[in-house]
């Protein structure tokens, strides 16, 4: 196996951990009463923007076919979803463990990056 495509297939590992990072805490506490915890979802964010980048280059340089309209359409979704868990962090910090605040921005983030995975299914 050609050493490009054993880094692709390493990234998009790595970026299916990041999606799980992201997704399984949002999914843990969306119905919880609890202060959120956004740590891992934000990890999980910036994992899944670097390493989705990360995989069209490779792509790219191995000469495969990439759909740039497709690819355009989730950077822009998980950047929105990144930059609403940065909001919420601040929020969090500013006002206290948990406001009516950020309770928002978690859900739009969890469900941005709900329709990201969407995407990436039937967008074929």
């Amino acid at each position: 196996m050609p050493p490009l495509e054993i880094a692709r297939l390493a990234l998009l590992i790595v970026h299916f951990l990041g999606l799980a990072a992201m997704l399984g805490p949002f999914l843990l506490q969306i119905r919880s009463r609890e202060a959120l915890r956004l740590r891992l979802m934000l990890t999980g964010a910036i994992v899944q923007v670097v390493t989705g980048n990360a995989l069209i280059a490779s792509r790219r340089l191995q000469g495969l076919e990439v759909d740039e309209i497709k690819m355009i359409v989730k950077l822009g979704i998980a950047l929105v979803a990144l930059g609403a868990l940065i909001a919420a962090i601040v929020l969090q910090r500013r006002r206290g463990a948990d406001t009516g605040s950020v309770r928002p921005l978690f859900r739009a983030a969890g469900g941005l990056g709900l329709a990201d995975v969407i995407i990436a299914v039937v967008w074929a």
